[in-house]
């Protein structure tokens, strides 16, 4: 039998190039977690004001998603992917130095603008390597960057470094992605249609918005716990280290289990189990973690809700080229880009809820959701088994 990207084995140099770019990006989406008190106390500004700063990253991540699906699919996604990162870099060192609250808020514009098509590139450039088992390592490492952007700026903040390291660290590790990323196997593919082509077919798509309202309750939610679970669980009387290892043990495991869902579905596994099911299982962990329970049970909570932001990630996106084969990068972007906005509008109100500590709210908010996402998207393409 012929080895396709589907069911072949990626070698392990190219998976860790993989890991290296997954990093770097997931790495951006957590860092003002942890250091979100030290920097509402250094500019003199609300913890709501903090959770803009990720808001206005997830603004220009969420629009930059769908213009990066055609130099993608001209000039090679993860050619794009490069490029993208010297971006974020720039935008990093530009937080770092940054003396006014405003100018920190457009060092995380230019981010998003970086960030949006690194992921894009990722994501269709890994499926092109590597079918469902690559994106999923992709998605699981960039877990693992949100993880480990939380665990090490909780140990900075516990140890009185300054809240600048952190947009240094991430500096670097975008450098390290444009320099030792993963290249394009194959010639960029011909375009066929225009832009205006291009975003027509996919926000006509039914079966895109149903994988969508998936992927926002799976690792749009994520994104939104990785802001807001350190202060969350430090508000329930957690210490700054504990709450920041609870964030990061939540984000290891859908990091593990990301690559396993795509194996899983590679293999045949129903869509019912790895959509819909792993959606109602992070629902019920999401509706105990409300409730801000006691550190070790919060522990324990965390692993279900991991794992239920996992196993739908590489499937969400294979079916996504499968729903609009004619365009599969505009499909990808799409369906990220609604994951991303998803964060957007939540991760503000979670800060709000935050402020007024009542963040067991936004946590019961997402597990509502990911039920309603476990509902529309029973079967979201036609043809396959529900």
């Amino acid at each position: 039998m012929t080895s396709t990207p589907e069911t072949a084995r990626p070698s392990w140099k190219l998976m860790a190039r993989v890991v290296v770019i997954a990093l770097g990006i997931g790495w951006n989406f957590a860092i003002i977690g942890p250091i979100a008190r030290q920097l509402a106390s250094s500019f003199a500004v609300t913890l709501g004001a903090v959770g803009l700063l990720t808001t206005l990253l997830l603004v220009t991540h969420a629009l930059s998603q769908l213009p990066a699906a055609i130099p993608a699919q001209r000039f090679g996604p993860l050619k794009l992917v490069r490029f993208a990162f010297i971006l974020v870099a720039a935008a990093n060192l530009l937080a770092a130095v940054s003396p006014v609250f405003w100018m920190l808020g457009l060092a995380r514009l230019i981010v998003g603008l970086g960030t949006g098509p690194v992921f894009v590139g990722g994501l269709e450039g890994t499926r092109r390597l590597g079918g469902a088992f690559l994106a999923g390592i992709f998605g699981g490492a960039a877990t693992l960057g949100l993880g480990l952007a939380l665990v090490v700026g909780a140990g900075l903040e516990s140890a009185g470094a300054s809240w600048r390291w952190s947009f240094v660290i991430a500096a670097v590790i975008a450098v390290l992605g444009s320099l030792l990323g993963p290249r394009d196997s194959d010639a960029p593919r011909t375009m066929t249609g225009s832009a205006i082509e291009h975003l027509g077919a996919v926000v006509r798509s039914g079966p895109l918005w149903r994988l969508a309202m998936i992927h926002s309750a799976s690792f749009g939610a994520s994104l939104v716990m990785g802001a807001w679970i350190v202060t969350h669980l430090v508000n329930g009387n957690a210490s700054t280290f504990v709450a920041g290892a609870i964030g990061f043990l939540l984000l290891a495991i859908a990091a593990v289990f990301r690559p396993i869902g795509g194996a899983l579905f590679a293999r045949g596994v129903p869509w019912r189990l790895l959509g819909p099911g792993a959606a109602l299982l992070s629902a019920a962990g999401l509706g105990l973690i409300a409730l801000q329970p006691p550190t070790w049970l919060a522990a324990i909570e965390s692993v279900f809700i991991g794992i239920g932001y996992a196993l739908p990630f590489s499937a969400v996106f294979v079916l996504s080229v499968r729903a609009e084969p004619r365009y599969p990068a505009a499909a990808i972007a799409f369906v990220n880009m609604t994951g991303a906005v998803f964060a957007l509008i939540l991760t503000p109100f979670a800060g709000l809820m935050m402020d007024h500590e009542v963040g067991g709210i936004a946590f019961a908010a997402l597990a509502v959701f990911a039920v309603a996402s476990a509902f529309v998207a029973r079967k979201p393409v036609s043809g396959m088994d529900p």
